[in-house]
């Protein structure tokens, strides 16, 4: 079933483009990667018009005529778009300000600066025989920050090394990851 573009594109045009920034996107496994920052690039826009496709997708016409981006969430194939549309809806408005407690709320998160985030821990103080890091008692904040820095790119090593080759790595990083490298036996990139 490949869905017609008449009524496709008369349901584009009647949300009426609210400014220059408005973006029409079709959610389709052929797009581009749905990345981070382009969910920051999305958060800017003052509308966003999503189209989501079912079984085949949408006739070819409406990709070429009424679609300013064509956007993917992953390497697999959906019955329809509309997960990928909440997907990119939840990612998105996470970052208009506002939507979350404040402004610092995302600054820590998985990918914002290449690098996925720390671990985080709880009450109880011991759970299942493991205990929370003593750093992360100990109130000085200066070592609970080096900690978390030193665990973010720990994880992200162990997990996804990949994203270090485009991760935004400051001098004091460079030095936390030839450490973790060596922690771990791993040659230095």
């Amino acid at each position: 079933m490949v869905m017609k573009p008449g009524p496709i594109c008369r349901a584009v045009q009647s949300t009426g483009r609210v400014s220059e920034r408005s973006m029409v996107i079709l959610l389709s496994p052929q797009g581009k990667s749905f990345e981070q920052a382009i969910a920051w690039e999305l958060s800017r826009m003052d509308q966003l018009v999503l189209i989501c496709g079912r079984y085949e997708g949408v006739d070819e016409r409406i990709r070429t005529s009424c679609v300013d981006i064509e956007l993917s969430i992953g390497d697999y194939v959906l019955s329809g778009g509309e997960l990928a549309a909440m997907v990119v809806i939840d990612a998105v408005s996470r970052l208009v300000p506002g939507v979350l407690g404040g402004a610092k709320s995302t600054s820590e998160d998985s990918f914002e600066d290449g690098l996925l985030e720390y671990p985080h821990y709880t009450r109880p103080r011991i759970f299942q025989n493991k205990e929370v890091p003593e750093i992360l008692l100990s109130g000085d904040h200066e070592k609970i920050r080096l900690w978390r820095r030193t665990e973010s790119i720990r994880r992200t090593l162990q997990r996804r090394p990949d994203l270090l080759k485009k991760a935004r790595l400051k001098e004091e990083d460079k030095v936390i990851l030839a450490k973790v490298q060596a922690e771990m036996a791993l040659p230095s990139s």
